[in-house]
């Protein structure tokens, strides 16, 4: 019976206290860090008048973001012409050499300039919002999206109209 009488001499263990301080600070922190990573942060753009875009009804956030516009006449990067269309073939960006176009070298130095900006260590990660008018042709367009991948920005973003 020696068993029985240990038994009632080890004491319950004390329950596990909640160390509400710890947990303020965590909250703080997430709480903060949404506030950031959620704020309304809306882009104004100006389109061109011959320009037509598709129709969605996606929601993105385009803050921060390089703006690429193509149109039937011109392909402009920041506001500033690129290259021009004649017809149906690109003045300015050779579909052989696309890594000689004026559209390389300044997607090519907005990457560097990202690159350089970042924390150390740390890369941002800006990306392209392309502006493209659906009534273009794929391969005038995929020259673009293939120099765009090239300068270090593989994934472009459609900007669309809402629905």
């Amino acid at each position: 019976m020696a068993l029985g009488r240990r038994k009632s001499r080890v004491r319950a263990a004390p329950p596990p206290r909640l160390h509400i301080t710890a947990m303020m600070d965590m909250f703080t922190i997430i709480m903060i860090f949404l506030l950031v990573s959620f704020s309304d942060r809306p882009q104004t753009v100006e389109l061109d008048r011959d320009l037509e875009l598709p129709k969605s009804a996606a929601r993105m956030d385009y803050a921060d973001s390089i703006n690429l516009v193509m149109t039937r006449d011109a392909l402009k990067l920041e506001g500033e012409v690129v290259a021009r269309w004649d017809g149906d073939r690109p003045v300015g960006l050779d579909p052989e050499r696309l890594q000689e176009s004026e559209l390389y070298r300044r997607l090519k130095a907005y990457r560097e300039q990202a690159d350089r900006g970042g924390a150390q260590g740390e890369e941002t990660k800006p990306f392209v919002l392309f502006f493209c008018d659906r009534r273009l042709r794929f391969d005038a367009v995929n020259q673009v999206i293939k120099t765009a991948g090239m300068a270090g920005y593989p994934n472009l973003q459609f900007a669309v109209l809402q629905e």
